[in-house]
């Protein structure tokens, strides 16, 4: 059975934001889990937003840049002006509200909502630097609370590293590595950190025989449908056998001509655990149609 997690909730909804409490209680409701975006304030409070975003001209220029205020209504956008939540103490960034006017969502919030939804997966991508040990940290007390299990979680990350040390410090929670697009391959996560090392990679050999992913030992690999082929299982394979891969798309699935393919050809589809979607309703119902689901 391929699972179906609500990417960022609900990310195309009409009422709710993404990556908020009512859009990850829909998600739940509806499919399998949900995958959200761990970022931290300065005081090293977790809140959910996908913050970091690259931009590209290609064959040119790329760089990660923070895109904060494009998630705020007008009034928060104003409140927060050119800084980044990690600039932000938790009280700064608990006055901030998104597009549709939800509240800015934190990990606990999440947390709370999930003890409701008991078994459900929580697919959390670090994407704020420094973002682990906070993170980890919140799991230790929603698990201590009762409110989730260890084996909900799964961690991903374009950061390598971060993921590699996440395999140290609790190498009981479920990990995934994501890949970058080639044109984004080595280009600097955080440009304005000084002396920080983490960077994108591109799914290869080379970077899956490398120590980084070594030391991550990945349970998923993480990638846009559009990236993943056969050449791109064959790779995975080699290097980490047992390992699941999980794939995001933002379309329609009854639109989605490119997946369709994919879930039609029997040297990719077997091999999908997991399909992240702005739909995840709609996923779950087409995945169900196409006898993929029971």
């Amino acid at each position: 059975m391929i699972k179906v997690l609500g990417h960022r909730g609900v990310r195309q909804h009409k009422t709710f934001d993404e990556n908020s409490v009512p859009a990850f209680d829909i998600a739940f409701k509806d499919s399998d889990g949900i995958e959200t975006d761990a970022v931290v304030s300065s005081d090293k409070t977790v809140f959910l937003c996908h913050e970091l975003r690259s931009f590209n001209i290609p064959h040119l220029f790329s760089r990660s840049t923070s895109a904060l205020k494009r998630h705020l209504n007008r009034a928060s956008a104003k409140l927060a002006g050119d800084r980044r939540v990690d600039q932000m103490t938790a009280a700064e960034v608990g006055k901030l509200q998104l597009k549709k006017n939800a509240p800015f969502a934190s990990l606990a919030a999440l947390f709370t909502l999930a003890a409701g939804h008991p078994g459900k997966t929580i697919n959390i991508e670090l994407k704020g630097h420094g973002a682990l040990e906070p993170t980890l940290a919140e799991i230790d007390k929603a698990v201590a609370a009762g409110k989730i299990t260890r084996d909900q979680i799964i961690l991903t990350s374009f950061d390598h590293g971060s993921i590699a040390k996440a395999k140290q410090l609790a190498p009981e929670i479920k990990r995934g590595l994501i890949f970058a697009r080639q044109d984004l391959r080595d280009k600097r996560m955080y440009p304005w950190l000084k002396g920080n090392l983490s960077r994108y990679d591109h799914l290869s050999g080379r970077t899956l025989r490398g120590k980084t992913a070594q030391d991550a030992a990945p349970d998923y690999f993480v990638m846009t449908g559009g990236a993943l082929n056969a050449r791109a299982i064959a790779t995975i394979r080699r290097y980490f056998p047992q390992a699941k891969i999980m794939i995001w798309t933002m379309k329609d699935p009854a639109r989605d001509k490119g997946l369709e393919k994919k879930l039609n050809d029997p040297a990719i589809a077997p091999h999908i655990d997991t399909i992240i979607s702005d739909f995840p309703d709609r996923m779950v119902k087409y995945l169900k149609n196409k006898g993929l689901r029971p």
